[in-house]
């Protein structure tokens, strides 16, 4: 028979040492998933921030090529 994940102690499903081991265990998994996650989303924040610096239509204009890149060229990778 399967074991579950969470362990039974006591006649009780989740003590406080059940609930933390398996919040790490999730977060080893999580946490480079956040990590890149933020990272994409900083590296089009800071593109934009530094063009930004050169005017309107510019701005403009890479704001308008980074959501289709977005849309397009990240969502296929």
């Amino acid at each position: 028979m399967e074991e579950s994940l969470i362990p039974k102690l006591d006649n009780r499903w989740l003590t406080w040492a059940a609930f933390v081991q398996e919040t790490k265990r999730v977060g080893y998994l999580a946490g480079p998933m956040v990590v890149v996650t933020l990272s994409q989303y900083l590296l089009q924040v800071i593109s934009t921030m530094m063009v930004g610096h050169l005017g309107v239509l510019p701005l403009a204009s890479s704001a308008i090529a980074i959501s289709l890149a977005t849309v397009t060229g990240f969502s296929l990778l």
